[in-house]
């Protein structure tokens, strides 16, 4: 199977959710007949090719429902709906609030991903909102270093320290933050919290808006996993542009929160 041609249709369906889909066009870029095609999504995605762009125009119009001022009605014609009553209909059924609710901020906000068939083993949601944060306080620790790898290696070293001085238990009990950044050709790692600490460094966050992710565990690797998907699946399926320069994880309550600036 070519993952890679499934991908390129996906794309060609992205680039064309608010146009007439050309399904001899999906045949063509996958090199793969429009029945037997239609069979092999199913069976990789549980759903079929119009669920799945039916789903898409959806999320799109949730987007645009909750951040800009067009007209519901509007956008609902974009996407393909002939009236509000059907669009209506299918909004609600698929994400359980009618787009005026929507408008309202009467929901978290929602998406269904691309589809990226490397992802296809498991079914993934992202459990994330939007929020505006005011300028924060955190008393840190502090490295810097010239190159990825090596800061990494810091930051492993750090936590090691942070554990056996007892810091790592004081910061916990407030809710720890570990901040990346790269600034000035230097990348930068404060880990602390919002708990005052005579000796350590005060380094303040700027109010900023965050898209915020929510994951049930502190485990590195499902950390890192989370941060793949959401690279891999959530920022091609919105309209936001991240800043990727600047990272915040905050760990409170068995979760890790991911915190990234949206432009």
């Amino acid at each position: 199977m070519n993952f890679d041609n499934l991908n390129k249709m996906v794309y060609y369906i992205e680039k064309n959710l608010d146009n007439e889909i050309d399904y001899n066009e999906l045949g063509k870029i996958t090199n793969i007949n429009i029945f037997i095609l239609e069979r092999i999504f199913m069976f990789l995605t549980n759903m079929t090719i119009i669920e799945y762009i039916k789903k898409r125009r959806l999320s799109k119009a949730f987007e645009e429902i909750r951040n800009t001022n067009l007209k519901i009605i509007d956008i609902a014609f974009k996407y393909q709906y002939n009236s509000a009553s059907a669009f209506n209909r299918a909004f609600k059924q698929l994400f359980n609030i009618t787009p005026t609710e929507c408008r309202n901020g009467q929901s978290k906000y929602k998406i269904i991903p691309i589809v990226n068939f490397e992802y296809m083993k498991n079914e993934y949601n992202f459990d994330y909102e939007i929020k505006k944060m005011d300028t924060l306080s955190l008393y840190c620790y502090h490295i810097t270093s010239k190159n990825h790898s090596d800061l990494l290696y810091k930051i492993r070293q750090l936590y090691k320290k942070v554990k056996k001085n007892g810091y790592y238990k004081k910061f916990n009990e407030a809710g720890m933050y570990g901040i990346f950044s790269q600034k000035n050709g230097l990348y930068h790692y404060y880990l602390g919290s919002t708990q005052y600490f005579q000796k350590l460094e005060k380094y303040e966050i700027e109010k900023s808006e965050y898209a915020i992710f929510k994951l049930i565990s502190k485990d590195q690797e499902s950390i890192i996993d989370l941060e793949k998907k959401i690279n891999k699946l959530w920022i091609p399926s919105t309209n936001y542009k991240i800043n990727n320069n600047f990272k915040i994880e905050l760990y409170k309550n068995d979760c890790c929160y991911v915190y990234l600036p949206i432009k």
